[in-house]
């Protein structure tokens, strides 16, 4: 058995058993990551960085830039469009923002954003709407899928022109996390799957040659969306592993991304490409409603060994070892609804979405 496949019979078997995977340890301190471990908003310092009038129309995501790190680039669901926070939290702190035409079909209704080290990035749409006109012109209800973006200044734009690619059956796109390259995992609302998507070579800025596109979908049926919630995910590169907020079962799942066997075609096939269901693979429950008293996980930040959760309906963020132990939390006092994106900047800050009041956080640990 494999040290990953190990780790996910830990974890399988304990949420079988209702207990964490180290139940039986003696007690230990309990590790404080947040301010004083008063879980108050009063122990730590919180910063408001950016507000509605910085460009944000109710963002659900963000990510830096993993080249240009003092870029924060949000998805904005109000208006279809990218915001870019360069600087934020000094006095050089300004914004822009990227929509044009095709942002309602390339952009439509963004929950989620995330970054490939080649300085390419990838979106998922919230959305089983005709996006490209009305029926039966129009595309049909399960053609969405995850667009494929450049970060050139001189090309991204929001809309038609600037997006790179784009990969189609996957609508209600709830999260998306990197794995390699042009490669980026996907959680399939409209389908309740995760699902792996291989732009391989972009079309170019504009384009629409899909062909060499591959998709394989897995787990379908085993994992749950939660209208207008973002369930955002992490891929752990040193051990394959796929965090993954599974928000409408009230719970962190892991996907062991090496297992599994390829299987039937999916159809229908809207790119041409390659694409198949896997059959097989592994999925655990790695942090169930009964640890945390979790009510609907939304973001996901992998950071030092410590994954941190967004609590969107409790207005919390929590952080878990990867043993799945609770370490601690922080109540930030937002609105139900609120909370969604987290991310970590290069010196180790924690910025959070509010979708609700418009502005993004950084928690200074």
């Amino acid at each position: 058995m494999s040290s990953i496949s190990r780790t996910l019979a830990v974890i399988s078997l304990s949420s079988l058993l209702g207990c964490a995977p180290t139940d039986t340890l003696p007690e230990e301190e309990p590790t404080i990551v947040f301010g004083d471990g008063s879980h108050s908003l009063e122990s730590i310092s919180m910063t408001v960085v950016a507000q509605s009038n910085d460009d944000l129309n109710h963002p659900r995501d963000l990510a830096f830039h993993p080249d240009r790190t003092n870029e924060l680039w949000l998805v904005n669901r109000g208006d279809e469009s990218l915001t870019v926070l360069f600087d934020p939290g000094t006095d050089d702190f300004r914004s822009e923002n990227f929509a044009s035409m095709g942002n309602n079909h390339f952009l439509a209704q963004p929950s989620s954003i995330a970054f490939s080290d080649n300085g390419n990035f990838a979106t998922t749409h919230e959305t089983d709407d005709f996006t490209q006109g009305p029926p039966p012109m129009g595309s049909p209800e399960d053609f969405m899928g995850p667009t494929l973006w450049s970060s050139d200044p001189d090309i991204v734009d929001g809309g038609h022109g600037g997006h790179l690619d784009m990969l189609h059956n996957s609508p209600n796109g709830m999260g998306v996390a990197w794995e390699e390259d042009n490669t980026f995992w996907v959680f399939d609302g409209y389908h309740n799957s995760i699902s792996r998507y291989g732009f391989h070579g972009d079309h170019g800025p504009g384009g629409s040659d899909h062909s060499d596109g591959e998709v394989r979908r897995y787990v379908e049926g085993e994992v749950d969306r939660e209208a207008d919630v973002p369930s955002h995910m992490e891929f752990d590169q040193q051990t394959g592993l796929l965090y993954i907020a599974d928000t409408g079962n009230r719970r962190i799942a892991v996907l062991d991304t090496a297992t599994g066997t390829l299987g039937a075609n999916i159809t229908p096939n809207y790119d041409g490409g390659d694409q198949r269901q896997v059959d097989g693979a592994e999925i655990a429950t790695f942090v169930d409603r009964e640890i945390a008293d979790m009510g609907e996980p939304s973001g996901l930040a992998l950071y030092n060994e410590t994954l941190y959760v967004s609590d969107n309906r409790k207005g919390i963020i929590w952080a878990f070892n990867l043993e799945g132990e609770l370490l601690d939390w922080v109540d930030l006092e937002r609105e139900e609804d609120a909370l969604m994106g987290i991310t970590f900047d290069s010196e180790g800050r924690l910025y959070v979405v509010d979708s609700v009041a418009e502005e993004v956080l950084r928690i200074d640990l």
